[in-house]
């Protein structure tokens, strides 16, 4: 059985959709209808996103981490322009590496945080404004099931995804006031271009890849949920967390 979702005239801003789950969910938005503003560093990936629906997908190449909030009011400010307010947004841009505790790159580590937790605080200080956004808009941000089950090595990313998760629920308590929701995702571990060209069984462990029930995840089964909680039959959720673990906690 398939479920498709119609967001026939609806508007929505996809950060960190260059690659991985944040591509995807543009790519499934797009061909639902909707105009999206894709957003991310890589500029060649980005103009290959667009041609896969060349008159719904925008682009912008952003930075997240040096922009101020006068280059996110721009940015929104000219979308809105050309299509009108949106309708919600999804925050997934991310980085991981190695922060051993003994040994780890400070600036590596901040950087995961300022990338995964402060860059979504300012996407969301604009996204959310009332001449940005339509009442009743929906965001997703993109946490992980790194906050809650932490890897050897990886602090500065599980704190990273925790800080965002922990956010959501004092947030959608602010934004209420223009009816808007704001839920995370928190996926286990994705095939996406972030993770690299490993070969996960070398990497991780056959013992911890074999947890993984229903095997590792790719990005669309991921998106599928975004779209749902972005869609108006998740009208009544809000500042909740959503596990995608392919049964890995099941163990």
């Amino acid at each position: 059985m398939n479920i498709n979702f119609d967001f026939t005239g609806k508007n929505f801003v996809i950060v960190g959709a260059s690659s991985g789950i944040g591509k995807q969910t543009a790519i499934e938005l797009a061909r639902s209808g909707a105009n999206v503003l894709a957003i991310g560093r890589n500029i060649e990936r980005l103009e290959q996103l667009k041609n896969i629906c060349p008159t719904q997908i925008f682009t912008m190449s952003l930075d997240v981490i040096d922009a101020e909030q006068d280059d996110w009011a721009k940015l929104f400010s000219n979308f809105v322009s050309a299509v009108g307010k949106i309708d919600g947004g999804v925050y997934s841009a991310g980085i991981v590496g190695l922060t051993p505790l003994n040994s780890f790159d400070r600036e590596l580590a901040h950087r995961i945080f300022d990338t995964s937790f402060w860059g979504m605080i300012n996407f969301m200080q604009s996204a959310a404004k009332k001449k940005f956004s339509n009442v009743g808009s929906s965001f997703v941000l993109l946490s992980s099931l790194a906050a809650d089950f932490g890897t050897k090595s990886l602090f500065a990313y599980s704190a990273a995804k925790a800080a965002v998760k922990a956010a959501v629920k004092p947030i959608a308590k602010e934004i209420i006031r223009n009816r808007h929701r704001i839920n995370t995702v928190s996926p286990a571990m994705v095939k996406t271009d972030m993770l690299g060209n490993i070969t996960y069984e070398d990497e991780i462990g056959a013992s911890e890849i074999s947890r993984y029930l229903l095997g590792l995840g790719k990005p669309e089964d991921i998106s599928g949920l975004i779209l749902f909680l972005l869609s108006d039959r998740a009208g009544w959720i809000t500042g909740q967390d959503f596990p995608l673990d392919g049964g890995y906690l099941l163990d």
